[in-house]
């Protein structure tokens, strides 16, 4: 039902500008500020990338918060939610294809100014012993997640960065996996790390600069919708976008 739905819909968007003017999806995403948040101006930069590429695209976005798992379930099993974002890649779980870039940051570790580390490799963190804060359903690099995954890397989940900044700086983890503007942002505005911006730093050697996708459905109505996202997104400029958002905003 689901996929007949979108074909008819995707069908519409790409042959009709003027029910493409009328039409308007519902995208899902998380509380992930400075990216994305409902306590953000304009939603966060990220949404703000989102509903311009809608826009440009002539249609109407309703962008949706949600629980990260949720949000992923919700575009896999229900007709509402067409798409979810942002992602490192679309394979958190099956049936999934991304979307052009719609942004990117840096993701590393956050280390004790007291206790700082020295790597080279994603082997170098297995060898050291290193307790490493890492985010539940979080993605993060395949090496890394792939040697976590073995044990090889000793991750400990927490349910968010803030629980696992608040473990950093008592020393019960030795780093803790973070995007480097979600550290500015939480060090900056979260009550409970009010002084450890003085404590905590971002490693020097990231991780990997991530590009961040918007997922749609990996069958013939999503990759529909896929394509007719990125034909506005393909009309603006997104790194100037962002830019000009932490400028007006922060």
């Amino acid at each position: 039902m689901k996929c007949a739905h979108l074909v008819i819909l995707a069908g519409l968007l790409l042959s009709s500008p003027a029910l493409a003017d009328r039409h308007s999806v519902v995208v899902a995403t998380l509380n992930w500020p400075p990216y994305v948040s409902e306590e953000l101006p304009k939603g966060g930069a990220t949404a703000e990338v989102v509903r311009r590429a809608f826009a440009a695209a002539r249609t109407e976005v309703e962008i949706r918060t949600l629980p990260w798992k949720r949000a992923i379930s919700m575009t896999r099993d229900t007709e509402e939610v067409v798409a979810y974002f942002p992602g490192y890649h679309c394979r958190h779980v099956e049936g999934f294809v991304p979307s052009d870039p719609i942004g990117d940051g840096p993701l590393g570790f956050v280390e004790h100014v007291a206790a700082p580390i020295t790597w080279e490799r994603v082997d170098d963190l297995g060898e050291q012993k290193l307790k490493i804060g890492t985010v539940l359903g979080y993605a993060n690099t395949d090496e890394f997640d792939e040697k976590a995954g073995t044990g090889w890397i000793h991750a400990i989940p927490a349910a968010d960065d803030v629980t696992n900044l608040r473990k950093l700086s008592l020393q019960r983890i030795d780093v803790a996996v973070i995007d480097k503007l979600v550290l500015a942002y939480l060090l900056a505005t979260e009550p409970s790390l009010e002084g450890l911006e003085t404590v905590l730093r971002f490693n020097p050697r990231p991780l990997e600069h991530k590009t961040l996708y918007l997922c749609f459905n990996d069958d013939a109505a999503g990759r529909a919708l896929r394509d007719h996202f990125n034909a506005g997104l393909a009309q603006i400029d997104v790194p100037a976008l962002v830019e000009s958002y932490f400028a007006d905003e922060f």
